[in-house]
């Protein structure tokens, strides 16, 4: 009962760390939608990820290992769209990151436009990690999301696709 406890406090930590890592103005999502349709138009603008390395979450040994969910923010600064994307796990992960991170504009009625992709990153021997992005051509009132896949090896490899859900770039 007591490993359970600790176990318990443990992911909490982990959880608000994690909150605070992606924290900002803006919103965050955690929703998964299916059925992304490409549309075609213009340049698709290529993102430099830049890596948050591991918060410094205890690396105990935990009887529970598990990867823990990926989570989607986005803020305005006079730059452009600041898109932070974070992901952990419970028990240290050999490799923990985000991949494939894809931008997309609303075009019309269920039609999405690439507008800008990232590879990602990655981050060794951690229990979270992050990467932070900043789409430059984001046009204010426009409907986008944002798409990636989270992925680690924590007693064996996994990762997960997530979709922020659309929002209007008003903030």
């Amino acid at each position: 009962m007591r490993k359970m406890r600790k176990a318990g406090r443990k992911i909490l930590v982990m959880m608000t760390l994690m909150a605070v890592l992606v924290s900002g103005f803006g919103f965050t999502s955690m929703a998964a939608e299916e059925g992304v349709s490409e549309g075609t138009g213009g340049e698709v603008e290529v993102m430099e990820a830049v890596l948050v390395e591991d918060t410094g979450l205890s690396s105990e040994t935990s009887p529970y290992t598990m990867l823990a969910s990926c989570i989607i923010s986005v803020g305005r600064e006079s730059d452009g769209m600041h898109i932070s994307i974070s992901t952990g796990s419970v028990g240290t992960a050999s490799v923990l990151g985000v991949k494939d991170v894809k931008v997309w504009k609303k075009t019309g009625r269920d039609k999405w436009e690439l507008v800008a992709v990232s590879d990602g990153g990655e981050a060794y021997k951690c229990v979270s990690m992050g990467i932070s992005l900043v789409y430059k051509g984001a046009v204010q009132g426009v409907t986008y999301k944002i798409t990636c896949v989270h992925y680690g090896n924590v007693d064996g490899y996994i990762e997960g696709e997530n979709d922020s859900g659309e929002f209007v770039y008003n903030f």
